[in-house]
């Protein structure tokens, strides 16, 4: 009994400091925590304190915009997104995460000019570059997903994902033979790809 006792109370002061850790954690910490939890609201609601015109608030917007797109709000998402492009015209950041709500809600178009205006920035950036890739596959572009996915395979030469966008486009225009070519550079990059494999076995 005495040792139930003892881990009773061992166990009892282990919740109390860990009550006082978080307590004393800075916003920042606390709303990591709960969001490495799925906690997206409440680590949302972490961030409360953080002012709306301090050293921190730029980034207090774009990681607000973060975590209404994990829970799902995304119309928030793309109003703190909007709001952090107000507050600074450069940020990269935000012109690409804005880009995920509106895939979230199939808003292709918007997200295409999203990535283009990101690639105005930043040239050839490969986030940039990969989501307009995405976007132009849902709008049916064919000749412009092989365009985008042809500069993602000249500027990153090793990424197999660019490639399978790209034999995606070719087989989409009907182009079996350079489909069948990207593919077989899709295996070399990565031997276990599904897709490629499927696709080179019906198309021999």
């Amino acid at each position: 009994m005495k040792h139930l006792s003892l881990l009773a109370a061992l166990t009892v002061a282990l919740m109390l400091s860990t009550t006082v850790a978080r307590a004393d954690a800075s916003p920042w910490a606390n709303s990591y925590q709960l969001e490495a939890a799925g906690k997206y609201a409440d680590a949302l609601a972490a961030l409360d304190s953080i002012p709306l015109n301090g050293p921190d608030a730029e980034f207090k917007t774009l990681r607000s915009a973060w975590l209404y797109y994990l829970q799902g709000s995304y119309n928030e998402s793309i109003r703190e997104y909007r709001l952090a492009i107000e507050r600074n015209s450069q940020s990269l950041d935000a012109r690409l995460g804005i880009i995920l709500p509106y895939f979230a809600q199939k808003r292709w178009r918007e997200a295409e000019q999203s990535a283009r205006t990101a690639l105005d920035f930043s040239p050839n950036n490969y986030i940039g570059l990969l989501r307009l890739t995405i976007a132009q596959e849902a709008e049916h572009d064919w000749k412009g997903m092989e365009k985008s996915a042809t500069t993602l395979t000249t500027v990153y030469p090793s990424d197999a994902t660019a490639y399978v966008y790209l034999a995606r486009a070719q087989a989409w225009l009907g182009n079996s033979s350079q489909a069948a070519a990207a593919y077989s550079a899709v295996l070399v990059r990565y031997p276990s790809d599904l897709e490629a494999k499927t696709y080179l076995s019906k198309n021999k």
